[in-house]
C-alpha cells in the first residue's frame, strides 16, 4: 500500500532588490542624490559650452563707402570718402533715392567714438521733402550756424534727440561759382556737438575732394519744411 505524498512546502521568497548607491534599493534615492544627478549634467554641459562657444561680435561686413561714393559721383552728386577720425565706423552706405522724394542721394550712417549715431547725405540739391526725411518728422527749425567754413541751416529732433545741419550750395552759391555748385549737404548727429562739427568737416572735406565746390548758405525759412516728414533710412541709419 502505497504512502500518500508530501504537501509542498512554501514557495520561495523573491531575492531581494539590487542595492542603489549608497546602498539604498533603486527607485528610492533621496531627493539629495537627484540634485547632486542634476548639478553634474549642468557642469557637463557647462563645459562643453565654454569650450565650443566663440565671441560672434558684429558680423556685419564693413561698409563699402568708396564704391558708394563712386557710383554717387556718376550719377551727378559728385562726393568723395569722407575722412573721419579714428574710432568711428562707417555702418551703413547706399546710393540711390530717397524716399521722401526720389532725389538721388548718397549716405553713409556712422557710429562715433560712443556709439551715437552719425549719418552724411547728400543730394545734388536739396527740397523741403528731401530736408524733412533726413531730418526726421519732429524736427524743428532752430537757426543758422557756421561749421566747417559753411553756412548752414540747424534743425533740432526731440524725439531723436537729433541735431541735424543742412547746406546748399544751390541756396546761396559763393561768388565766382556756377549755379548749383556743389551737391546739398546734410549732416545729422545724435552724439555730441563735437561729433556734429566732425561730420561736417568731413562731409565737406568731400565735396571738396571730389572737386565741387560745397558752399552752401542756408535755405530761406520759405523753402524749409514746417515739420520734417518720416525719417528715411538715409536719415536714421
Amino acid at each position: 500500500m502505497s504512502q500518500p505524498a508530501a504537501a509542498p512546502g512554501p514557495a520561495p521568497s523573491p531575492p531581494p532588490a539590487a542595492p542603489g548607491r549608497g546602498g539604498r534599493p533603486r527607485g528610492f534615492e533621496t531627493s539629495g542624490d537627484m540634485l547632486r544627478t542634476v548639478l553634474a549634467v549642468l557642469a557637463m554641459v557647462l563645459v562643453v559650452f565654454f569650450l565650443t562657444a566663440r565671441p560672434q561680435g558684429d558680423q556685419r561686413p564693413p561698409a563699402d563707402v568708396a564704391t558708394t561714393a563712386a557710383q554717387a559721383t556718376a550719377g551727378g552728386v559728385a562726393i568723395g570718402v569722407p575722412s573721419l577720425p579714428q574710432g568711428w565706423r562707417a555702418s551703413t552706405t547706399r546710393f540711390g533715392p530717397d524716399a521722401a522724394e526720389g532725389l538721388p542721394t548718397f549716405h553713409v550712417g556712422y557710429l562715433d567714438p560712443a556709439g551715437a549715431y552719425g549719418g552724411i547725405s547728400a543730394t545734388a540739391a536739396s527740397t523741403p521733402g528731401w530736408v524733412e526725411g533726413v531730418a526726421g518728422a519732429a524736427a524743428v527749425a532752430d537757426g543758422v550756424r557756421e561749421v566747417a567754413g559753411r553756412t548752414w541751416q540747424v534743425w533740432t529732433n526731440a524725439d531723436t534727440g537729433g541735431t541735424t545741419l543742412v547746406s546748399d550750395p544751390g541756396a546761396a552759391p559763393r561768388a565766382g561759382s556756377p549755379a548749383g555748385g556743389g551737391p546739398a549737404l546734410a549732416v545729422t548727429s545724435r552724439g555730441d556737438d563735437a561729433a556734429l562739427q566732425t561730420l561736417a568737416q568731413a562731409a565737406v572735406d568731400a565735396v571738396d575732394a571730389a572737386g565741387a565746390p560745397a558752399d552752401g548758405g542756408a535755405g530761406s525759412p520759405a523753402d524749409a519744411p514746417a515739420g520734417a516728414a518720416a525719417s528715411t533710412a538715409t536719415a536714421s541709419g
